[in-house]
């Protein structure tokens, strides 16, 4: 299943990102559904890819299986790499993928064989 995730507001302050989750076929658009705050102290902010794996392990997994499946709409979203700048991603409607298993890549400087 695939989900996006729109980020509502970044609060610089308190390091949280304000946060709506959502199915990618979901039955209303993304602004109906319920905002979640988010410490990103908690969340790899290593690069793009790292920190969309973490959110969506931490929080939105939960919030997506939990929602109902309803007649399907499709809502905009675009898929994000590279390094991450949450002030550029407020506002922006995510694509991201639901993985309920616990495989994620291991961040390593230097390998010895």
């Amino acid at each position: 299943m695939k989900a996006i995730f729109k980020i509502e507001e970044y609060l610089p302050e308190t390091n949280q990102i304000v946060v709506r989750f959502a199915r990618l076929h979901a039955p209303q658009l993304i602004e109906k559904y319920k905002k979640v705050a988010v410490n990103c102290d908690k969340l790899d902010c290593y690069d793009s890819e790292s920190f969309v794996q973490s959110l969506m392990k931490d929080i939105g997994n939960y919030r997506i299986n939990s929602q109902e499946s309803e007649e399907p709409i499709i809502n905009k979203a675009e898929k994000i790499s590279g390094k991450l700048n949450l002030r550029d991603l407020v506002g922006k409607v995510i694509e991201c993928k639901v993985d309920n298993r616990s495989i994620k890549p291991l961040k390593m400087r230097k390998i010895e064989l």
